[in-house]
Parts: structure tokens; C-alpha cells; sequence
């Protein structure tokens, strides 16, 4: 969800290989006014939307590339995103977001992460078999580190107590 402030328009886009804006696509796309009731707007194509100027809520489904959701915003908005049961951000190693962002753990599993004023939302998430194998191979490389490790430790050790 996105906080729309004194807005009448809202460009659906994100970032292309140089940082060109590249329109995305998006489906159920809803606006709401402060009260809570839907309102219509206009679709002008190139994905661009247009709707009375007024305060309202924007929420949409995107596409997902990669474990990671990205939108860049033309001023600083208020933004919501909410990440599915099964998914997590914690861990800096495999998933992450934006500066600013509020993590928040949701009754049904899921997870939100908030902005209170942000031009960027980046999201990187990971399931738990994502998990698993980091620590699968974290444990299988301080193994690896350990056996390699003891011949010189020992080494180290019949020196010293030969002196």
C-alpha cells in the first residue's frame, strides 16, 4: 500500500539497467479515498493512472523477479509492503530492505515492512530453504576451516612446549 498525498496521477514503473524508468506491469490495482470507499480512476496507458487530486491509498499486485521488489517513487511517500507467509527479510545475508523501513510480524505468518517517508521501497526476501543452505554451508566451510586449521595449531602447540 502507498500513501498518496495532494496526488492525481501515479505512474506504475521501475528501474531500468541505466536507472531509465520502465513502465510495470501491475494487476488489481485499487485507490481508496481517506474514508475507506474505492475510487474510479483513469487508465492514460504507458502505465500511468489519473484520478481527482485528493489524499488516497494505492494498492496493487506486481510482478516479482528475482526474491526481490523494487519501486522508486517520484517524492517521498508513505509505503506498506507486505510479505507472504513462508518469506522472511531478517536476515541480512539473504534478504534485506530499504533504509527506514519498520519490520512488523503479522498474526497469519506474513511479514509488513513500513515506511513513513521513503522515494525508494527495495525489498529482498528468502523462504526457509534459502536458510537452511546458508547455514548448510556456513557449518561446511567453519568444518572445512577447523580441519585445516589443527595440523598448524598443533604444530604451534608441540613447539611451544618443546621450548
Amino acid at each position: 500500500m502507498i500513501e498518496l498525498e495532494n496526488a492525481e496521477a501515479y505512474v506504475f514503473a521501475e528501474p531500468g539497467v541505466l536507472g531509465e524508468q520502465v513502465p510495470a506491469r501491475v494487476t488489481r490495482v485499487r485507490l481508496e479515498a481517506s474514508n475507506g470507499t474505492e475510487v474510479t480512476y483513469e487508465d492514460l496507458g504507458g502505465s500511468m493512472i489519473a484520478f481527482p487530486e485528493g489524499n488516497y491509498t494505492l494498492s496493487f499486485s506486481g510482478e516479482i523477479l528475482a526474491s526481490q521488489l523494487l519501486q522508486v517513487y517520484d517524492r517521498a511517500y508513505r509505503a506498506n509492503v507486505t510479505v507472504p507467509a513462508g518469506y522472511n527479510v531478517t536476515n541480512p545475508l539473504l534478504g534485506g530492505y530499504s533504509p527506514g523501513g519498520r519490520v512488523t510480524a503479522l498474526p497469519d505468518g506474513a511479514t509488513q515492512v513500513s515506511w513513513e517517508s521513503t522515494r525508494e521501497v527495495r525489498v529482498r526476501f528468502y523462504d526457509s530453504a534459502r536458510e537452511s543452505l546458508l547455514y548448510f554451508f556456513a557449518t561446511s566451510w567453519a568444518v572445512v576451516a577447523i580441519i585445516l586449521l589443527f595440523p598448524f595449531l598443533m604444530m604451534r602447540l608441540d613447539r611451544h612446549n618443546r621450548e
